[in-house]
């Protein structure tokens, strides 16, 4: 689980961490229920800060990479 950083620890607004903390719950939805490294929640955090469009575009990859993974784990094994 992705857990944001409390308010006041680093050098961003409010309207900042309100975004970022929406952006941060879509990331749990995916990600919510894997133990991540303190990197991984790091870089998942820094991603969260990121403007919606760039965010959007990232959670499709990561989408669409889940998705072939689940197709890739239906097909029967190859002789």
């Amino acid at each position: 689980m992705i857990i944001q950083p409390e308010w006041g620890t680093r050098n961003k607004n409010k309207y900042f961490y309100e975004s970022e903390t929406r952006r941060i719950a879509v990331l749990n939805e995916i990600f919510g229920e894997i133990e991540l490294t303190e990197d991984e929640q790091r870089i998942l955090i820094w991603l969260a800060g990121w403007d919606e469009y760039t965010m959007e575009n990232m959670l499709s990859v990561i989408r669409k990479a889940m998705a072939a993974e689940v197709k890739r784990l239906e097909q029967p094994p190859r002789p």
